[in-house]
């Protein structure tokens, strides 16, 4: 084994290592949600108790995960929970998929410009992509163990081998409801690459096939709304699509018979022009020279540029995880190309300067607490260590009661039949549990124009606590007078309150600590 694959080796090892870290810190410094972690922590427990991934979070109801996506992959964590039920899984398994996704970038790097030193240099351009450090750095989504077999399938492009691209864009379809349109522009990217029609079209059949049988058979079956969650109306940030149409034909219609209309309030109203920079902006937008490789990225763009909700399109968010390799091939081949029309600058030459748009970029939206980066968590410790008093407050609680729960707490109490995101439920649940203390130091003063999309704002307080800081203080202190309930434990910053219990003299100490959580939070 060379050097050079031996660095390679050494920077999979330390990305992953880091991004397993902070996603472990992350977890127990509480900056992980009811609606992310927990959900899916929930979802591969109660398929082992016989519901197949259970939710009963989003609908306030037990349902099945692919009511709200079409993600299956992540039953392949279930033999894993069934050695040891632990989220640690799924965060290992996440950092794993997005690091060890630089051994394919580099193997084609090297191929396309025959040296295994360029090579290098794009595995690190691709590992330190501000947009993959952040998908890592989030809770734990099943669209990332898509990345690597995207990387994958670009290989299996290059070397001609239908075989191992079929196998890719299976593993692909299970980790997204709207990845059929990937593996279609898959086919496409085939036939015009390899000029082989037959697997080409292969591939645009079964990814048409799938698109159409998830978003029109088996997720409307499964949804309480009858069809795709996300273009359902009344349903707050989860109606994404609505804006275009009330179903997946209608919206496909408006694209087509509107498009100047789409197209305006997407790039200009909804700010899709300066997401598509910043996706750029790290590769010099070199990707444009290789626009054909951009196809098989058609899927997540238009996912994440159409949403209503603007999340999608953060650098800081999760949801542009699988373009992250789509870019970097595409800047492979677009430098490649343009190193052959001209000798100026050599092909090396220009892959230096995307490394060092990368790291700075990279730098610059890190979610680690670096000297000017911009760390939207921004956790009140970086390092931290499970709390021993989950496991107290676990087994005072039991395994079968129905909990509200705090949504940065929820993920430490989610492998249940019955999980709510406090304070919904209250009348239905047996105990409540509460985290009186902020895991981050994003807690500010907003202006009217922010107040009106506070619970979007990524990495702040009102964001974790799912809702706004003034309803939550509120919210306790009427359940601390609800004499339905009463104080069942209380260890600064841990309330649990339950059904039956009589009340002490502590919640008068906890009304205490909720009036000065509100001089600090207000």
């Amino acid at each position: 084994m060379n050097k050079y694959r031996i660095l390679l080796i050494a920077l999979i090892l330390a990305h992953f290592g880091l991004l397993f870290m902070t996603g472990l810190f992350r977890h127990w410094g509480f900056l992980t949600s009811i609606n992310d972690l927990a959900n899916f922590d929930q979802a591969i427990w109660g398929t082992i108790q016989g519901s197949l991934l259970l939710n009963t979070d989003v609908f306030d109801m037990p349902t099945s995960r692919l009511a709200m996506h079409f993600d299956p992959i992540q039953l392949i964590f279930v033999p894993l929970y069934l050695i040891y039920p632990s989220f640690g899984w799924l965060t290992g398994g996440q950092a794993l998929a997005l690091s060890i996704t630089a051994w394919p970038v580099y193997v084609l790097a090297s191929r396309s410009f025959e040296s295994e030193k360029t090579g290098l240099i794009w595995a690190l351009i691709f590992l330190a992509n501000p947009f993959l450090l952040n998908a890592g750095a989030w809770d734990f989504h099943p669209i990332t163990l898509a990345v690597p077999f995207v990387a994958l399938g670009f290989l299996a492009l290059d070397s001609r081998n239908f075989k191992l691209m079929l196998f890719c864009a299976l593993v692909i379809l299970l980790c997204k409801e709207h990845l059929g349109v990937m593996v279609t522009g898959f086919g496409v990217l085939w036939w015009i690459w390899t000029r082989q029609w037959i697997p080409g079209t292969v591939l645009i059949l079964l990814g048409a096939a799938h698109f159409y049988l998830v978003l029109q058979v088996i997720m409307p079956a499964f949804s309480p709304t009858g069809q795709h969650v996300m273009v359902s109306e009344g349903l707050g940030q989860l109606s994404r699509y609505a804006w275009l149409g009330d179903s997946v034909g209608d919206i496909i219609r408006t694209i087509i018979t509107q498009p100047v209309y789409v197209l305006k309030t997407v790039l200009i109203s909804m700010g899709g022009l300066g997401y598509l920079i910043l996706l750029l902006i790290p590769f010099l937008f070199f990707p444009l020279l290789g626009l054909a490789f951009l196809l098989s990225g058609v899927a997540d763009l238009a996912a994440n540029m159409l949403s209503a909700n603007p999340m999608p399109r953060s650098p800081i968010a999760y949801h542009s995880a699988t373009l992250v390799p789509v870019l970097t091939v595409a800047a492979v081949y677009g430098i490649r190309k343009i190193s052959r029309w001209q000798k100026r600058f050599s092909a090396q030459e220009l892959t230096g300067l995307v490394l060092i748009a990368t790291l700075f970029m990279g730098y610059a939206f890190a979610p680690f607490p670096l000297p000017g980066a911009k760390n939207v968590w921004a956790p009140a410790s970086f390092v931290s260590l499970p709390d021993p008093r989950v496991k107290e407050i676990r087994s005072l609680v039991g395994e079968d009661s129905a909990l509200s729960v705090q949504a940065n707490a929820g993920a430490h109490f989610s492998q249940r039949e019955e999980l709510y995101r406090y304070p919904n439920q209250i009348d239905q649940v047996d105990t409540v549990i509460l985290w009186l203390e902020s895991p981050t130091r994003n807690i500010h003063v907003y202006s009217e124009e922010q107040k009106q999309i506070r619970q979007y704002l990524i990495g702040m307080l009102d964001s974790h606590l799912s809702m706004d800081r003034k309803d939550y203080f509120a919210s306790v202190e009427e359940l601390l007078l609800d004499e339905k309930f009463g104080v069942a434990y209380w260890d600064e910053p841990w309330l649990v309150l339950k059904r039956g219990v009589e009340e002490d003299d502590v919640v008068a100490d906890v009304m205490a600590r909720v009036e000065e959580l509100r001089g600090k939070w207000l």
